[in-house]
Order: C-alpha cells, then sequence, then structure tokens
C-alpha cells in the first residue's frame, strides 16, 4: 500500500518526507514513537453520511472531529465514524495509516481551519509504519478539499501552552 502512496506523490509532483516507526494505530502512539509533537500530526479519519455516503476529515492530532460541525459543513443530517474494514477499502490504507491523499476512491476531503493555516503536517504513511509530512496546500490541492471548522479540544489530551 505504502508503495502506491509514493508513485502517487511522485506522479502528482508533490515534495514529501517519511519517517519509519514502529507500527501504531493511533496518531499520540505515533507522535511517542517518532518524538513529533502530537500538534504537527494531522488525522485522517473516514466517516459515513446520512445517505451512506464517505467523506474523510483531517484535523490535528490534538483535536477531535466535531461529528456535528462535519455533518453540517457536508450538508449531512448525520454522520458516523466508519468502521475500519469499510475504511481501508474506500482509501486502499489501513486505519493507523490513511494518508489525507492518494485514496483508492475519490471521496470529499474536509480539512480542518487549524490545519489549513500550518505549512505542513505529518500525516498516516499509508501504512501503520510510517508517517509522511506533506504541505497543507498540497493536501488541499490535491483532494479539492473543503476547508471548514470541524475539530473540537480533546479533553483526553492535557493543554500545552
Amino acid at each position: 500500500m505504502g508503495a502506491n502512496l509514493t508513485a502517487f506523490l511522485k506522479a502528482e509532483k508533490t515534495p514529501f518526507k517519511f519517517v519509519e516507526k514502529s507500527s501504531t494505530h493511533h496518531a499520540s502512539d505515533a507522535a511517542r514513537a517518532t518524538g513529533i509533537p502530537l500538534a504537527l500530526i494531522a488525522k485522517s479519519i473516514v466517516f459515513t453520511g446520512s445517505n451512506n455516503s464517505l467523506l474523510i476529515a483531517v484535523v490535528r492530532a490534538d483535536h477531535m472531529v466535531s461529528r456535528h460541525k462535519l455533518a453540517t459543513c457536508a450538508g449531512l443530517r448525520q454522520i458516523e465514524v466508519a468502521p475500519d474494514t469499510v475504511a481501508e477499502k474506500a482509501t486502499g490504507f489501513p486505519t493507523g495509516g490513511i494518508p489525507p491523499v492518494g485514496h483508492h476512491r475519490k471521496l470529499p476531503v474536509f480539512v480542518d481551519t487549524m490545519v489549513a493555516h500550518m505549512e505542513s503536517v505529518w500525516c498516516g504513511g499509508g501504512t501503520r509504519n510510517r508517517l509522511v509530512q506533506l504541505s497543507t496546500a498540497d493536501i488541499i490541492r490535491l483532494t479539492d478539499a473543503f476547508v471548514c471548522d470541524i475539530a473540537v479540544t480533546d479533553s483526553r489530551i492535557p493543554e500545552r501552552s
């Protein structure tokens, strides 16, 4: 799977950098494994909409997706996190390694405004064993992303000033 991401990024002439790590499923574990601050990692989460549509939300890893905000932005009544098998089939990547770009199927991508204002982010690198650094401008360009306020603070993560 990871080779497909590399080929996609090269074909799109998109600068990228990979970092290898131990296999992780959650961004907080990836941050610990790599030493990259959680606030510099973006997570890509697949959701199912009330009309059985699929969409991807990209938020900073130190935040959570507000399902209400995302549904409103997407014009849907209700959304739920997609089961791992559905997410993997639609994107071509395992959960815990889903990048925001290069998916098997073209899905609508919603990038949180905080992510959009960052120069670059680390994200799922196509496998659970690596992260990829991409510019947020490239993420938005490659996915025709919608940029909206879809994040809420993750109360399980201590705030750092």
